[in-house]
């Protein structure tokens, strides 16, 4: 008959303490990542000392040493504070940097109220310096007598600190010590805040969901997007992800809402990387960039460039279940491989975003217009993002391109008036005024022994070679605000830049051309013609036989005002440009400028 096992008061203690430490909610996280073992051939643990703590997260504890269970909770949130507060490294001389360590360690954890102090580890001497000026205040004078014995007492003779140079193999790393503390920290204080508002204990010692665990995270260690995690709520409703049939993840920028699928299994760094590509579709303001564009396949396009974005930082990884990802688009910006998109609409439409197959994880109302006033802060807080990037010195990890798409959108837009008054300069500069001696100037009479020349106009071909073509669509589609302000715009320049004339080409179903117009008769109510369908192409061949017939500058310019409502295609060899209402877009890719007028 075998003999049973006595129990051992030692082990039973040490586990007692153990599990007071994983259920501290600051140090909990730590603990959770560590590993603890009795070092029953005293390899690492003196036969003398209590325990001893590896980089790596092994700690070892003596096997048989008598103490309680809160004491043995202080020795081991100890050590795992070193952990967390980085001290558990190579720095000569060994022997004080471990007694600073100590003092440093064993002071922060007496804030955290975990368990009892054995009488062994209390100090003969207080000290409130940090561990940087502790060391120096040891090196340049004398660590003190009793607070070397201290260290001997509690360490047994050996080092604290062990197996310095040993690092751990690639599949059993871990997230940084420092990092996991200082979710304990912020988890800690959220605790104590949520029962100071009179929540009961229980539900303030909940632990945190992964999407909360991921904002942190970032909020901690990703400065670029912090600003925008702190300002967006997280949900986790399976219900409600089911209601509006979300896959993974989706975002409503106006509610500052993010939504998680929990049935879709994603880990911690899984988590972050789909909370990263949710805030960038915010701080990129994709919503309002539409422009018209089809929904789908711009949220698509969006997603193929963030992804890349975020793969290149290398923030959290990947979800296992899919996403959107080609290596041939990396580097293009989503403008870019919308239009290559475009081109196989049949293939793109079956491509999934983190919503599901052919369903923008983009939600709320989205007309592709102006940009609101939530986007307006999202963009803001994106742009201060990256100057607390730059001013941490973390450079080489944000994609140049990302860094580009911000720049330029913390920079105020150009009015559309002030882009098509440079175009104007472009094509028509000041005319040079020239001087004649051919008729005396008005001021000869003041100086009669010197001759003065007169100004002169320019030359009558010069004058009329200022001319250009307005094609415009006078399709039912069209607003009369928006004629009326494009027409005014386009009046107003030309009369500031001395054109004599203006070729206009009404476009609806045919082309009706009206003649020869003065700018400044284009400030009057005049009758348009056409009022029907929409066909451009007639006015610009219009205007290419006027020129082949000599009426006409054979390059142009001409300048189309139209809602975007017309053929795919259009063929010219006519320097042109194009002013559209804002929120609409050209069907096609377009080879002049656009400018998106504001009504």
């Amino acid at each position: 008959m075998s003999k049973e096992k006595k129990p051992d008061p030692a082990a039973a203690a040490r586990q007692a303490g153990i599990a007071q430490v994983l259920a501290h909610p600051v140090l909990g996280a730590v603990a959770g990542q560590a590993r603890f073992g009795a070092d029953t051939a005293h390899r690492m643990v003196p036969s003398n000392g209590w325990i001893a703590v590896a980089p790596t997260g092994e700690i070892s504890l003596h096997p048989k040493r008598r103490a309680q269970p809160e004491e043995w909770a202080r020795v081991i949130g100890i050590a795992l504070s070193c952990l967390g507060l980085g001290f558990v490294r190579r720095r000569e001389p060994a022997a004080l940097w471990e007694i600073a360590s100590l003092v440093t360690a064993l002071r922060f954890c007496a804030e955290l109220k975990l368990g009892e102090l054995p009488e062994a580890w209390r100090l003969p001497e207080r000290e409130d310096a940090s561990v940087e000026t502790l060391l120096q205040r040891f090196c340049t004078g004398a660590c003190p007598a009793p607070l070397q014995a201290w260290h001997a007492d509690i360490t047994g003779g050996e080092p604290l600190f062990v197996c310095l140079d040993e690092e751990p193999p690639s599949w059993q790393r871990k997230r940084p010590w420092h990092e996991l503390l200082a979710d304990g920290i912020a988890r800690g204080v959220g605790r104590a805040l949520a029962i100071a508002g009179g929540a009961p204990v229980e539900q303030a010692s909940k632990p945190q969901s992964r999407e909360h665990r991921a904002r942190r995270r970032m909020m901690d260690c990703y400065p670029l997007l912090g600003a925008l995690a702190a300002s967006f709520d997280l949900e986790n409703d399976i219900r409600i992800c089911q209601q509006y049939d979300i896959r993974v993840a989706a975002i409503d920028v106006g509610a500052r809402r993010i939504w998680i699928n929990p049935a879709a299994g994603l880990n911690d760094d899984e988590t972050l990387f789909v909370l990263a590509h949710e805030l960038l579709h915010a701080g990129l303001n994709h919503a309002s960039r539409r422009r018209g564009r089809d929904a789908v396949l711009w949220n698509v396009a969006c997603d193929f460039a963030i992804n890349s974005w975020l793969m290149e930082m290398k923030v959290g990884a990947p979800p296992a279940i899919g996403m959107l990802y080609d290596a041939a688009l990396a580097g293009q910006s989503a403008d870019e491989i919308y239009d290559g998109l475009a081109r196989d609409m049949r293939r793109t439409r079956k491509l999934a975003t983190l919503r599901g197959t052919g369903q923008p994880d983009l939600l709320g109302e989205d007309s592709g217009g102006q940009f609101t006033d939530a986007e307006e802060y999202c963009r803001r807080a994106l742009a201060q993002g990256m100057d607390r990037w730059e001013f941490d010195g973390r450079r080489g990890t944000v994609p140049a391109g990302l860094l580009e798409e911000i720049r330029s959108l913390a920079q105020p837009p150009i009015p559309w008036d002030a882009r098509l008054a440079h175009w104007f300069d472009e094509r028509f500069p000041p005319l040079a005024l020239r001087r004649s001696y051919a008729r005396p100037s008005r001021r000869q009479g003041a100086t009669p022994d010197i001759p003065r020349p007169s100004l002169c106009k320019p030359p009558e071909e010069e004058r009329k070679s200022r001319v250009f073509g307005v094609l415009l669509d006078t399709s039912g589609s069209m607003s009369p605000a928006m004629l009326g302000k494009a027409l005014g715009a386009i009046a107003s320049y030309a009369m500031a830049r001395d054109v004599i004339a203006v070729r206009l080409v009404c476009c609806d179903a045919m082309a009706y051309d009206g003649g020869w117009v003065e700018p400044e008769n284009l400030l009057d109510r005049f009758t348009l013609r056409g009022r029907g369908g929409t066909v451009l192409q007639p006015g610009f061949d219009h205007l290419r036989d006027l020129a082949r017939g000599g009426e006409f500058p054979a390059h142009g310019p001409v300048l189309v005002v139209t809602d975007g409502w017309c053929e795919d295609r259009l063929a010219t060899r006519m320097e042109h440009a194009y002013l559209l209402a804002e929120g609409r877009r050209l069907p096609f890719a377009p080879r002049g400028e656009v400018f998106y007028v504001t009504q």
